[in-house]
């Protein structure tokens, strides 16, 4: 079953880059909320890690990763879309809301995270560099080497200087 929705998820995210309208994009002075899109739960939660780290709990955390399963609150899988490909009520508040920005610690999101991250309104996305990645993210920047905390601290480091001259 889960076959006819990759198939058709991937239908929806042709028909949606497709459509693709111009967004604001925005650099927050302080943000107080953030996305993650993560391939994988050990990205993500080097991802959320490195954001308490630098801004602590005064910054609310949203999104998740991709699981065959959903079995944990950040787990993003297959069965939480419909059978057309389309994204369920469980992510209305994840596609409603304008985060400050979005981090994707991935190199290669499969379709079901690239589509939520497409629907999503928030001002800011940034993530490293890949030909997948460029038609969704706002800033890339390139990956070096295997350590995930050094390559993210370098992006938002990026990120801060932006920021600052915005």
């Amino acid at each position: 079953m889960n076959w006819i929705k990759d198939k058709l998820i991937d239908f929806q995210l042709k028909k949606a880059l497709s459509n693709l309208q111009e967004r604001e994009i925005g650099m927050p002075k302080k943000p107080k909320t953030a996305g993650i899109f993560a391939a994988t739960q050990e990205e993500f939660e080097e991802a959320k890690k490195l954001i308490r780290d630098k801004w602590g709990f005064q910054i609310r955390i949203e999104g998740g990763y991709f699981a065959d399963r959903h079995d944990t609150v950040e787990s993003i899988s297959p069965q939480q879309f419909s059978l057309w490909g389309l994204p369920s009520d469980y992510f209305n508040s994840l596609l409603e809301e304008k985060l400050d920005f979005i981090l994707v610690p991935s190199l290669n999101l499969n379709a079901y995270l690239r589509y939520l991250l497409l629907l999503n309104p928030s001002g800011f996305k940034m993530g490293f560099l890949s030909e997948e990645n460029s038609p969704y993210l706002d800033l890339m920047i390139k990956k070096e080497g295997e350590d995930l905390r050094a390559n993210l601290e370098k992006l938002l480091k990026y990120f801060g200087k932006i920021k600052t001259t915005c």
